[in-house]
């Protein structure tokens, strides 16, 4: 008579015996109280994931393969395909990330059925990681301008903005084991993989690429087990009731953290690298944030103590604009991209207004300015019709012109004599929860200030194989290609605006 998965799998749970000849101390201490007994709600064995695992697998290369025979990549809006260029070595980084945390979760929690889930989580983060760099060498050999996804990961982690996903997935890994699982399990990927994993993907869709989807499903196939062992680690915890305060702090940090990076991000390339939109990003959030984490997942939890983020209402807030921002702050440092930027157009402009009333009057005069800029003839960047340059938030990265770039609520403070900026009370309050944490990383302005902006250009090497001709444009045309000798002649100095 077959045995049945559940037995055979609660019986391999025995063999995590006990012994006495060392002190079975976990690798990295936790301040909460962790029962020895919880629940992998998948009960996977490995010769059955495996198998699982390989067919789809198979399904992804395969469908690259066809993708690769339809030339689909030159067939995909290019627009979209830009936009890639920085998304995919982001993606890529929080994989990476989710790697080590599974691993430091395994080094870390005593307690084998939760350790048998991360143990899950950790092989398919290692495949996710392989698929992304399969679609970024996809996108490399056959897309008409590979330049950028050349040097993607490199380029990410030099970038004013690309530091987002460092601040963003470290987290991943780094403190307290049960807030790693709350950061990455509950949060990051209950919350917020839903909009970067299932509704992206329809965008690309829409925009002719298909590549992007057939990875990107791929990897949500996975998502719900890493889901359910963040829910294992929840009921897990909330069996001690001196574990729920220190919960509530981490799920307040994390969830306002995570908000600043994946609404920014998602925001930005599902609306402003897109051509078609079937669907406005602040909709998505609201179902799959609001409604199903807020109102089904976190309602259940109510029971044991914890409650919705606090922070609830002024993210729905942020939500609304702070991707608009985040998108002409990008587009304003495009010498410093690895992507070219395309301006927006009337067709652009009218969806915009109808989705987000308001979006002509805050907007729409800084993409006017920044078109008419564009040609290298005019010689003029929309960098030097800025007041100054905003600094970047010492906490989540973001530049600090959230939410509306015309009613930024940016915060600048001293700290033990070197002064920071935040980008939000919220990200004020997670500073100073644990300043050491923040508190090791410079200003990226900092570091270049006083420099001619062509000789910051070549230092990061965003200049194509010519040597000249930069990476990032302010156009989709290969027509009217800036160098770095239209940059040197404009004599545009680095200021950092915290030095002043």
């Amino acid at each position: 008579m077959a045995v049945r998965l559940e037995t055979v799998h609660e019986k391999s749970k025995r063999y995590d015996w006990g012994f006495d000849y060392a002190r079975p101390d976990p690798k990295y201490p936790t301040r909460y109280l962790i029962p020895p007994k919880g629940k992998d709600p998948f009960r996977v064995m490995m010769r059955g994931y495996a198998a699982m695992e390989t067919e789809k697998d198979n399904r992804v290369y395969g469908g690259l393969d066809s993708n690769v025979r339809y030339r689909n990549a030159n067939v995909a809006e290019p627009r979209f395909m830009e936009g890639m260029k920085f998304a995919v070595p982001a993606f890529t980084d929080a994989e990476y990330q989710a790697v080590c945390g599974a691993g430091f979760l395994i080094a870390s929690v005593k307690n084998q059925e939760l350790r048998q889930g991360y143990a899950g989580q950790m092989l398919d983060e290692v495949r996710h990681t392989q698929l992304e760099v399969a679609l970024r060498k996809y996108y490399l050999k056959n897309y008409h301008d590979p330049a950028g996804f050349d040097i993607g990961q490199i380029a990410l982690g030099n970038h004013p903005v690309g530091t987002l996903a460092r601040a963003s997935f470290q987290p991943f890994n780094t403190g307290d084991p049960i807030e790693v699982s709350m950061c990455l399990n509950v949060v990051l990927e209950t919350a917020y993989t839903n909009p970067l994993v299932v509704a992206l993907p329809q965008v690309a869709t829409v925009n002719g690429d298909h590549a992007m989807p057939t990875s990107f499903l791929s990897i949500q196939s996975d998502e719900s087990r890493h889901m359910a062992n963040g829910y294992g680690t929840l009921m897990c915890c909330v069996q001690e009731p001196d574990n729920v305060p220190f919960m509530q702090e981490a799920l307040e940090r994390h969830f306002w953290h995570q908000h600043q990076s994946m609404d920014t991000l998602v925001g930005v390339v599902s609306e402003y690298f897109a051509v078609n939109r079937p669907w406005a990003y602040k909709d998505v959030w609201e179902e799959w944030v609001v409604d199903d984490f807020v109102g089904s997942y976190m309602s259940r939890m109510g029971s044991f103590g914890l409650r919705p983020p606090d922070r609830l209402g002024d993210v729905a807030r942020f939500v609304n604009d702070m991707h608009h921002s985040a998108a002409i702050a990008l587009a304003a440092i495009w010498p410093l991209n690895f992507w070219r930027t395309d301006p927006m157009g009337p067709a652009d402009y009218e969806w915009f207004e109808n989705h987000y009333p308001g979006w002509t009057a805050r907007y729409g005069g800084l993409w006017d300015a920044y078109r008419a800029m564009s040609d290298p003839s005019s010689g003029r960047l929309l960098l030097q019709e800025l007041p100054a340059l905003p600094p970047f938030c010492q906490v989540c990265h973001c530049p600090c012109v959230m939410p509306r770039i015309d009613a930024p609520e940016t915060r600048i403070f001293d700290h033990e004599g070197t002064r920071y900026a935040v980008c939000s009370e919220g990200c004020e309050w997670i500073f100073r929860l644990n300043p050491t944490i923040y508190t090791g990383c410079a200003n990226w302005w900092e570091r270049f200030d006083g420099m001619d902006l062509a000789d910051v250009i070549l230092a990061l090497g965003y200049v194509r194989p010519d040597g000249r001709t930069l990476i990032g444009q302010p156009h989709l045309n290969p027509d009217q290609m800036w160098t770095i000798d239209d940059i040197r002649r404009i004599g545009y100095e680095i200021k950092d605006p915290l030095k002043a």
